[in-house]
């Protein structure tokens, strides 16, 4: 199992960090995903990749706009998220925690989720 912290600065509200999160194809922002299906009650999301794969995630916990973790299967990957939104108003400081198995040795968690967390910094222009 590997393990990452990453933490982000954006200058701007969290509900508006929270809504991208949890709507990853809002404005286009995530450009890996393809389009996604929400259950009912937001807990359970299926993403359809660009690369024709799927990625399985189910939220263990959604405090709009303060916290949200979630469990996620994508093949033989699996692992925990965790994404905790600190501040108000115009400035939000955002900590994510990954946890993953079954990437192989030469995986690099850290750089996927920073990779994200840039795509999400693009589409926000802050």
């Amino acid at each position: 199992m590997k393990t990452c912290v990453v933490t982000a600065n954006y200058g701007c509200d969290p509900h508006k960090i929270w809504l991208y999160l949890t709507k990853p194809t809002l404005n286009g922002w995530r450009k890996d995903v393809q389009s996604y299906e929400e259950s009912g009650d937001g807990m359970d999301v299926m993403e359809y990749n660009v690369d024709g794969s799927k990625t399985e995630l189910h939220f263990t916990r959604k405090e709009k706009p303060r916290c949200l973790s979630c469990n996620f299967q994508k093949g033989k990957v699996s692992g925990t998220f965790t994404a905790i939104l600190l501040g108000g108003g115009d400035s939000t400081s955002l900590e994510c925690t990954m946890e993953v198995q079954g990437l192989g040795l030469f995986a690099k968690p850290q750089k996927l989720l920073e990779e994200r967390l840039q795509m999400l910094h693009a589409t926000l222009g802050v």
